[in-house]
Order: structure tokens, then sequence, then C-alpha cells
């Protein structure tokens, strides 16, 4: 007695293939995005905490090698860099920041180390393993709404405090700095806002 059961027709197992493929890209674009979007959460986590190392560095009035040719941090371009630590002087420094855009790709930012106190970027500056190279395709953005950032002043800028024992800025305007990265392929952002006056570091 032959049996009556039938087998998947072509039409069928075409059908079911394609629904197959469709729902497998959904899952590897899901899967690609998702990855995107915690390397950007990523990026901005490690900008709040070097922002946060900063405001440290100016609490704790943190020393940092100092060329005495040139009054440049000492490995990070200075004059006595060939010769370290020949004429490199191991000197308190008051005043921390964080400079954005510093080759004008939007791809770096860095600690420096304001020997001068005046509050301005300059190569040099830059303290040990403070320059931070953001992940491939994500950029920053805006700083306080200005694009592309400017690197010649710290945006951010911490200075120790003896009397108060506190690196943060008293202000009376312009007491939020904003810090937008954005990833180039997704175009998401993500926002890292610090209050001058108190230190909260934000990201959202």
């Amino acid at each position: 007695m032959l049996s009556s059961r039938k087998g998947f027709t072509l039409v069928e197992v075409l059908t079911v293939v394609v629904i197959f493929s469709i729902i497998s890209s959904l899952v590897v674009l899901d899967f690609r995005s998702n990855g995107r979007t915690q390397r950007l959460q990523g990026a901005a986590d490690e900008l709040a905490s070097r922002i946060k190392q900063a405001q440290g560095l100016a609490y704790s009035n943190t020393k940092q090698f100092i060329c005495s040719t040139d009054s440049l941090v000492c490995k990070s371009g200075s004059a006595c860099d060939a010769a370290y630590p020949v004429n490199c002087v191991n000197q308190y420094i008051s005043r921390y920041g964080l400079a954005f855009n510093t080759d004008g790709t939007k791809t770096k930012y860095a600690i420096g180390a304001d020997y001068a106190g005046i509050g301005n970027y300059a190569a040099g500056e830059v303290i040990s393993n403070g320059l931070v190279k953001l992940p491939a395709d994500i950029v920053i953005d805006t700083v306080n709404s200005v694009s592309p950032p400017t690197a010649t002043v710290y945006d951010l800028s911490y200075v120790y405090d003896s009397a108060n024992a506190s690196p943060f800025i008293a202000c009376s305007s312009n007491c939020l700095t904003t810090i937008v990265l954005r990833d180039n392929v997704s175009s998401k952002t993500k926002t890292i806002s610090v209050q001058k006056q108190t230190g909260i570091v934000s990201v959202y």
C-alpha cells in the first residue's frame, strides 16, 4: 500500500529558506547595532572617567616631571626628552585639564598638566598615558555646542585650591560643560556633562 503522505514542495522549501535568511539578517544587524551602541557607551564612560582623573590630579596637587628648559612635561615633546631624566624636575602642578580634538581629526583628547596655569593647551603638556584615541568611527562631535571642538583652550580645567580643598571652578555663568560623542556609522550620540562647581559628571 502506498503512503498518502506528501513531501515538501520546492516552493515551500524556498519559502522557509527565504524566511530563515531574513531572520538571520535581522539578528546579525541587531547584533552589530548593539555592538556599536556598547562601543559608544564605553567611549563615553572612559571620557567621564578621564574627567574624574583630571579632577583627582588637581585635587591632590599631583607632581609631574617638568623640563627646566621649556617648562613642558618631560617625555611629552619637551626639550629634555632625549636626555630624560636629565633637567627634568619633579614639581607640583596645581592645574590640570582636558583638551579635545588635539590633532584636528576629532578622534583624540588629552589630559594635560597646565604648568603655566593659564588654562591654555599646548603641545608638550600631555601627561603620561594622558592621550586617548577614540574607537573607530566614533568622534568628538561638539564641546559646548562648538563643532568642530577646538584644542587651543582647555574646555575643562581644574585648579588645586588649598584654601577650599577643592579642584572645582567657582563660576557664575557657563558652569556646565557638555561633550557629545557621535558614532559616524549609526549617527547615535552620547553626551557627557560636567558641572564645574560641583564636579559631578553625567553620561546620557
